[in-house]
């Protein structure tokens, strides 16, 4: 099982270090890096969300084996619903599950100007949500790496409108933080309404970063859901 994973807003790779050591030997990790960001910070990042989704499709197409999979957090998670889309409307191999987390369904997406908005008020918000260790925040130096990659991907996202209204034909399994600030349970269940298949909804302590310090309850959780419709295959 291919395993594809897609980072939130300004993340990176790192969201998912120690993946590898709780995931089963047979789960490939394949971990997404979007462009402006660590081994390719020099490359600019997309100016929209479709050339976002085009670039990951294009990246993992060729790559696609018969059973595989996508998951993706917060923003990462509209980049991995946009990319079966893609994939799905090129008569491309679809995956075996998309799992979403810490994002709502695409029915309760508003458009939002916080990436029009001052320095400040982006450290704000990465404070609100327990994403970035304030301690960097207070660092002039820092700031200057951490922003301008968070401020670009938030333009990509706020901006962002659903590219097509097709449902999918896999499975939907969506994963949040029982106090995540971002999102209720009606929006969390609304992505049962994108999939002819199956959905299923788990609830984990913990904010938007819910993960982030220990992963190993999502990501049995999500071995248990890949199982589940494997056997189902």
């Amino acid at each position: 099982m291919q395993l594809f994973c897609l980072p939130h807003a300004g993340g990176n790779a790192g969201l998912y270090r120690g993946w590898r050591e709780h995931l089963l030997p047979e789960i490939e990790l394949n971990v997404i890096c979007y462009p402006g960001r660590l081994e390719r910070w020099q490359q600019p990042i997309p100016a929209s969300m479709p050339e976002l989704v085009r670039e990951v499709a294009r990246a993992i197409a060729p790559r696609l084996g018969e059973h595989w999979a996508m998951f993706g957090h917060s923003m990462g998670a509209v980049v991995a619903h946009e990319t079966v889309l893609a994939l799905q409307r090129e008569d491309l191999p679809q995956p075996q599950l998309l799992a979403v987390s810490a994002r709502e369904a695409p029915q309760f997406h508003q458009l939002g100007i916080l990436h029009q908005q001052d320095d400040e008020a982006l450290c704000n918000e990465l404070l609100r949500l327990d994403g970035t260790d304030p301690a960097l925040l207070a660092l002039p130096g820092m700031r200057e790496l951490i922003l301008p990659t968070m401020r670009a991907d938030y333009a990509l996202i706020e901006q962002w409108q659903l590219s097509s209204t097709q449902l999918l034909s896999c499975p939907i399994a969506a994963f949040v933080g029982s106090e995540d600030p971002e999102l209720d349970q009606q929006q969390a269940e609304g992505w049962a309404t994108w999939t002819t298949a199956s959905f299923t909804l788990d609830r984990f302590r913990g904010g938007h970063f819910y993960f982030s310090e220990q992963p190993q309850p999502l990501i049995s959780r999500l071995q248990a859901r890949l199982k589940a419709v494997q056997a189902l295959s």
